[in-house]
């Protein structure tokens, strides 16, 4: 959820964003047509007349004032998109700092115990979390912990304060998070919001390259270069020694 927009009369939200912002531009689209139409009619009407309709000026005026009005929030409402950000994130955008829980790769955990040489630079959580303190009636069954199913280990990490952690590293990329892949997702309001895809086992929302760059830091990843690629540098050694084969 975004906000409750009085102009639509509902919500605005990831399942309505991209509606909304179609609904703005064609309705600046009319407004643009219907003050068009209206100044040529009234400017014919002056010159063979000298009156002029009071309706029409009416719709001049009418058409002029809410054209600027959803030019306005039509550019507000593709500059979020642009920014994939909410009215309400967008308020704080430069200062926010986002708090990230992510999943420990399973071939990671080992490292994880206090007797591994690797100290981690983060604080983490498991799941299930510890059940309450019960009553001293409990039995010490009931009090086990950990339990015995599958446990989940995330890693709590910060990103830098401006830093957007949805932001997909350019600004079509995020449009297309709202509005579509196709132009025909773009024009028509047939099709829900890739963004509205929840369907993901890693995240709700796509993630940028800044959550990337988080797990790099943390070590739960390769770290990644300027071209997007990990740095394996067994990998490089490994073909410099074919290619060195090779000329030999």
């Amino acid at each position: 959820m975004d906000h409750f927009c009085p102009w639509v009369g509902g919500v605005v939200s990831e399942t309505s964003f991209k509606f909304f912002i179609q609904f703005v531009f064609y309705t600046f689209v009319f407004c643009t047509f219907t003050l068009i139409v209206c100044a040529i009619f009234t400017a014919e009407l002056r010159r063979e007349t000298g009156e002029v309709n009071p309706h029409w000026a009416v719709g001049i005026g009418l058409s002029c004032l809410f054209g600027i009005f959803t030019l306005g929030m039509t550019l507000s409402s593709v500059q979020l998109a642009m920014y994939n950000l909410t009215t309400i994130e967008n308020l704080n955008r430069r200062s926010a700092v986002w708090t990230l829980a992510i999943r420990v790769p399973k071939h990671m955990l080992s490292k994880l115990d206090p007797e591994s040489r690797w100290a981690p630079t983060f604080r983490t959580i498991t799941y299930p979390l510890p059940p309450m303190p019960l009553n001293a009636e409990a039995t010490a069954e009931h009090q086990q912990y950990p339990p015995t199913g599958e446990q989940h280990v995330f890693a709590i990490l910060q990103t830098l304060p401006g830093e957007n952690p949805f932001d997909l590293g350019t600004s079509f990329k995020n449009l297309q998070q709202v509005l579509g892949y196709s132009i025909l997702d773009w024009l028509l309001p047939l099709k829900q919001s890739p963004c509205a895809d929840h369907s993901s086992l890693e995240s709700a929302f796509a993630l940028g390259p800044v959550v990337q760059r988080l797990k790099a830091e943390a070590g739960l990843e390769h770290p990644v270069t300027a071209h997007g690629e990990p740095r394996d540098r067994s990998s490089k050694r490994k073909r410099r020694r074919g290619r060195a084969e090779q000329h030999s």
